[in-house]
């Protein structure tokens, strides 16, 4: 696989063995592989463990690593010195890094999809800010992430490249479950949401806040057309949905965009038996891996 084109084509062309290539063995085996997830207790998170627990089964070496999210999974990945060799991302946040580093696409290999995320803008009740519509009109529209270095930023980053009036938009980084509290304070004249982006049927703080408050709280719908455009590979990052976040009762279906999560691999940190047994992870365990709840 060559270039964005080939990736994002590997993407949805799932092969029984996952390694499409191996060009660049510079870089040094490891023995145990080191998978890099995201943050403690998130859904990339447990698929770690799980993942860690079925390799056991073929005799694979597979330990976990904390992050911040996708960008540093990807930065980690990619680093000679590192010992990540897997890796989960969201399939934007590695559109965005193969057009800054396409040399990249040389090494990683994208092995499956890890499931659906969807983008879920949380606003207060007593906001104006009702639709993405609305997000693009206000007048001072300050946006909580919790992180500059997660898979977040770079939906929001990937979003506003599509949405050009979302860029004059202000991201605020902090404590999200802080930060949807202060909606219910709003400013005169600023108009303030959150952004998450999860699997619709996880439970999270975030999400649980709103379904448990709608009183005070709000999900933003996202429907602009413009999201789902196809991009240069042929295929659009995002597709439309209506989902119903979290497992909580009572909660109505929200419209919004979604895309695929993905496990990848730096193919030249990884020997042929090390490939072999991944692969027979994939075919033989993946559904124990993925545990879809969505």
């Amino acid at each position: 696989m060559r270039g964005l084109t080939g990736v994002l084509l590997g993407c949805l062309l799932m092969s029984a063995s996952p390694f499409m290539v191996a060009e660049d063995t510079s870089e040094p085996m490891v023995s145990t592989i080191i998978i890099s997830t995201g943050l403690e207790g998130g859904g990339y998170w447990d698929a770690g463990n799980r993942l860690q627990a079925v390799a056991d089964e073929v005799g694979l070496d597979i330990a976990t690593q904390t992050s911040t999210g996708s960008l540093s999974n990807l930065r980690d990945l990619m680093q000679v010195d590192s010992a990540v060799a897997l890796a989960f991302t969201q399939a934007d946040a590695l559109h965005d890094y193969l057009n800054s580093k396409p040399d990249a696409a040389k090494s990683i290999d994208i092995l499956e999809s890890i499931g659906e995320e969807c983008v879920f803008v949380i606003s207060g009740r007593k906001s104006g800010i009702k639709n993405d519509k609305d997000m693009q009109q206000a007048e001072r529209l300050q946006l909580g992430i919790k992180s500059p270095n997660s898979g977040i930023r770079v939906t929001f980053d990937h979003m506003a490249s599509l949405v050009p009036e979302l860029q004059s938009t202000t991201v605020h980084y902090g404590d999200t479950v802080e930060l949807i509290n202060e909606l219910v304070h709003p400013r005169s004249n600023i108009s303030k949401a959150v952004m998450v982006v999860q699997k619709p049927g996880a439970h999270s703080p975030e999400i649980d806040m709103v379904v448990s408050n709608p009183d005070k709280y709000r999900f933003v719908n996202i429907e602009d057309e413009r999201l789902v455009r196809a991009g240069p590979g042929g295929d659009p990052a995002y597709h439309k949905a209506r989902v119903r976040p979290s497992a909580v009762p009572g909660a109505g279906n929200v419209a919004t965009i979604c895309i695929k999560g993905l496990l990848v691999a730096n193919s030249s940190k990884l020997s042929e038996q090390q490939r072999s047994q991944i692969s027979t992870v994939m075919s033989d365990y993946w559904p124990q891996v993925r545990a879809l709840d969505n």
